[in-house]
């Protein structure tokens, strides 16, 4: 079976600073503003998208590494349910569904964001990282915070973001 880092090893990578339970709402603003003056502040994940751009900067600095980087991306979004499930898996084994720790794995990032943008029609801590995988709600987090950062204004092919819900929570291509 092919682990989820042999088949996207850059976004394997460079996701590594939204493991943990991170959404968008805005907190320890000023603990933020402290130690970073001169950065923008957008909300939670701020630092984690900070962290992301970092270190894909220093590793693939290159316009061949940026290439590779977007066609993970494309297959990604591109592939069957399976990967995304190797995406937050135990094992990272592609099609392994038990989840990792939540105290650790994207899961719980993915969680925050859905029920932060759709507070309408997701009651807050009502989704239990444990029990539930939501692939959309993924396929939302890693768009709008790594996606739409290192390809500002580009267009995802084979995705649809959903219609409802406060979406300006998540415009993190802004950042620099």
């Amino acid at each position: 079976m092919k682990y989820f880092s042999q088949h996207y090893p850059v976004i394997t990578h460079i996701s590594k600073p939204f493991r943990g339970g991170w959404g968008p709402g805005i907190c320890r603003k000023d603990e933020f503003e402290r130690e970073f003056p001169e950065r923008a502040y957008y909300g939670e994940l701020t630092l984690c998208i900070y962290d992301m751009q970092s270190m894909f900067n220093e590793l693939y600095g290159t316009g061949e590494d940026f290439e590779r980087l977007c066609q993970e991306f494309f297959s990604l979004f591109n592939a069957e349910e399976a990967d995304w499930f190797g995406m937050c898996s135990e094992s990272t084994r592609i099609g392994d569904k038990k989840l990792e720790d939540i105290d650790y794995g994207i899961q719980p990032s993915a969680i925050c964001i859905w029920e932060e943008t759709f507070s309408e029609e997701v009651q807050l801590y009502s989704i239990d990282p444990e029990e539930e995988f939501h692939i959309d709600m993924l396929k939302l987090m890693v768009k709008r915070c790594m996606w739409d950062v290192l390809f500002p204004g580009e267009t995802l092919p084979g995705y649809t973001e959903p219609t409802s819900g406060d979406l300006s929570l998540l415009d993190y291509s802004v950042m620099k």
